[in-house]
């Protein structure tokens, strides 16, 4: 099967949905399928990956950097043409999406849309436009693609009822992200010391986690006040590592001043995505307050490592995670967050039975059986795709007999 991808972030970028789509790639090529990627150029950026093929780009904002296609292009149009995929996987409703709506229409193949965030809850990166109309535009623009597409796909229940919500009655497939399981099973030692010693962290000091983007719709000012409370409740060894870059920083570096915690939380900056696997290793927990998540990698990239992990309650969120299962789920109120953080901290026996729990959970997220999943659909709306023709063919040529018979 040959497979185009349209995306409007791709590597060197790190994010849940550039790893999303760089794991389905790597699996389809290994499943013997092929898989063009169409996306924006990243400064200068080079690939070393074959069938990537780059947009001109320009950055809209100076909040966050983001490089957004310019989606005109006449040596694409030869690319795609050349390729001649079967299905096109589309994978953000806006900017690219337009080209290929058009070329699956022109090759006469399917179109998918995989919807994977809740793009209404990043409106203020659009500044100064209100972010009332921007919401409201971004759902005019989905419902329109409806029509134009074969099927929506997405990560969570959550968000497939926020999409029907929206008054679409398409079709809407629920398959989830993935990871490498085994990336993410073993532990090399060597590597968790060397994270500790860089820290200052001591080894009886237990590690609270928060990997991502550090940005305001994460809500990591939540988990740094929670911190400072669990600090004048007298616990003591207990270290917060904030993995991650992104235009909240100094914000938080700020708040984490103004708390008197600035000795216990880390902010590491940006960390090479081979070494992400290593910083799960030496958690205690993985926290996050995020309500803006459709379904985390992180949270799963936790499980799999056997980190508990403690969230607020939220879409996408509860499509992963049990309350008292493989993690624990509270309400969005700090001391809610920080109640939960003391119990854990408290009682080492319920931490690991939340690790074993999220070790069970993670297994039926590892690439493998994502990717099986993601190509059944595909064959199906191929197959799809092939009778609606046959029935238009048979259709328009009993009409031409007809006629020819008058």
């Amino acid at each position: 099967m040959r497979i185009a991808f349209f995306t409007n972030c791709y590597k060197p970028i790190v994010n849940g949905v550039v790893i999303a789509i760089s794991l389905l790639k790597e699996a389809y090529e290994e499943k013997g399928h092929q898989t063009y990627i169409f996306a924006p150029q990243v400064d200068d950026y080079i690939d070393e990956e074959k069938n990537i093929f780059r947009y001109r780009s320009v950055n809209l904002t100076h909040k966050v950097k983001y490089p957004l296609a310019i989606p005109l292009s006449f040596r694409a149009k030869e690319i795609i043409t050349q390729f001649n995929p079967d299905i096109i996987h589309i994978h953000h409703p806006f900017l690219l999406s337009s080209p290929a709506i058009i070329y699956g229409r022109e090759l006469g193949i399917p179109r998918i849309l995989t919807l994977h965030t809740q793009y209404e809850k990043y409106t203020h990166y659009f500044s100064p436009i209100p972010e009332r109309l921007t919401r409201e535009v971004v759902k005019k623009i989905i419902i329109n693609l409806a029509y134009k597409i074969d099927c929506f796909t997405t990560p969570s229940s959550s968000m497939k009822e926020l999409i029907k919500n929206y008054g679409i009655k398409h079709r809407i497939e629920v398959i989830p992200n993935a990871i490498k399981l085994d990336t993410f099973r073993e532990k090399d030692e060597r590597k968790c010391t060397e994270i500790r010693e860089k820290y200052k962290i001591a080894e009886d000091e237990k590690i609270i986690l928060y990997l991502g983007r550090v940005a305001k719709e994460k809500s990591i000012d939540k988990i740094l006040e929670a911190l400072a409370l669990i600090k004048r409740r007298g616990i003591d060894k207990v270290r917060l590592l904030i993995v991650g870059k992104g235009p909240a920083l100094e914000e938080l570096q700020e708040l984490a001043k103004s708390l008197h915690i600035e000795k216990e939380a880390i902010f590491t900056g940006e960390v090479k995505n081979e070494e992400v696997k290593h910083y799960y290793k030496i958690a205690y927990l993985f926290v996050t307050a995020s309500l803006t998540e459709t379904f985390g990698i992180v949270i799963i990239e936790a499980l799999a490592s056997g980190i508990p992990v403690l969230a607020v309650k939220a879409p996408g969120i509860v499509d992963i995670i049990t309350d008292g299962v493989e993690g624990i789920l509270v309400e969005n109120e700090v001391v809610k967050i920080t109640d939960a953080l003391e119990k854990v901290i408290r009682d080492p026996q319920l931490r690991e039975e939340l690790s074993q729990g999220a070790l069970k959970t993670s297994s039926q997220y590892d690439i493998n059986i994502i990717s099986d999943r993601m190509l059944s659909l595909y064959q199906e709306i191929i197959e799809q795709g092939k009778d609606r023709n046959l029935k238009k063919t048979l259709i328009t040529n009993n009409a031409v007999k007809y006629w020819e018979r008058r």
